[in-house]
Formats: structure tokens, sequence, C-alpha cells
């Protein structure tokens, strides 16, 4: 007759930068199991910060010490229906995908949302793309992961992109609307 294993629980922890948090806890029979998992947090539990009810975070565990299921950073995304109260029938959406990677190595997959009113030309359409490219390749490459996640979660890289676009033509929204770590 085979011995059945008893399960236990596993508290996942977040990132050193998010203070190490602890994220939910998980049930597994065996440490190992739970290596590659990946979990998904609300920006607004995680950071308190309920400004941002509409970033989802993805983790993944890489490490299991005791009880302790310790994550890295694996991506982060804009809810749909948040997506969808900006892009109206009225307005014109650009989506720039880039795949950068940041000052510590990691590479990134970085999707960008510009939303400009109906009427913009092609000229402006071209220009306003090749601007929110040119910031968000500067913003990445400038940055460790954890400075870019910041960034993202304060606003500053929305707000400066926003400024420089709204240079070149009339802006309803701009927004980093999913970051995914490539391997």
């Amino acid at each position: 007759m085979a011995v059945k294993k008893t399960k236990d629980w596993f508290t996942i922890v977040a990132p050193k930068y998010f203070g190490e948090k602890e994220l939910g806890k998980s049930f597994s029979a065996e440490p190992t199991d739970l290596i590659g998992r990946r979990f998904t947090v609300n920006a607004a539990d995680l950071t308190n910060n309920f400004s941002k009810f509409y970033v989802k975070f993805f983790f993944k565990v890489v490490k299991v010490d005791g009880k302790k299921a310790f994550t890295e950073f694996d991506g982060l995304e804009c809810m749909r229906d948040y997506i969808s109260r900006m892009v109206l029938y009225y307005v014109k959406r650009m989506d720039a995908v880039q795949d950068l990677t940041t000052k510590d190595g990691v590479k990134l997959r970085v999707k960008s949302l510009v939303i400009a009113p109906k009427g913009i030309g092609e000229k402006s359409r071209r220009e306003l793309k090749k601007k929110t490219v040119e910031m968000m390749a500067d913003f990445v490459q400038s940055s460790t992961v954890e400075e870019f996640i910041k960034k993202v979660l304060s606003d500053e890289t929305k707000n400066r992109i926003f400024q420089e676009l709204r240079k070149i033509h009339p802006m309803r929204y701009f927004e980093v609307r999913k970051v995914e770590v490539l391997k």
C-alpha cells in the first residue's frame, strides 16, 4: 500500500522591492512543486495605492525556503475593462509593442497604448508612435526592473510621455498597458 504525502501551506512572498509583502498562501505536497507557479495580485492590494486598481501584477515563484516561497516580477497588465473605457467610437487607438532590455539585463516586452481624437492625420499618427517608441525605450534602457516598475506605478512614465505627445497633437490618453518578462 502506497503512503500518501501530506500537503502543507506555503506563504508566497513578493520581491524585496515590494517589501517582501505576503501575497497569499498556496497548498503543495512538495516545496519544489511551487517553483515556476505564477500568481496574480492587484496593484491596489500590493502597494496600498487604490488609484492603481486597474493594474494586475504577475509573480513567479523562484525559490522555496522552509514554508516561504519567494517570487520575482513576471509582468503587469491593465485590466480589459479599464482599456475598454478609454477606447470609444470617436477616438483613434495606436499600439506600440517593443522588446527592450533593462539596465540590469532583464528583457521586457512593453506594450503601450496611445488614444487620440479620431480626426488625427496619418503624419501625426506616425510621429506620435515614433515618439512613444523612443521615449519608452529610453525609460526602460536607463532603468533597472525595480526602477521601471516604480516609474510605472508612480505614473512618472505615463505623465512625461503624455506631455511630450501633446506637443505633437492633442491627446486623450497614454497608458503602459502590459509588461511581460521574456526569458
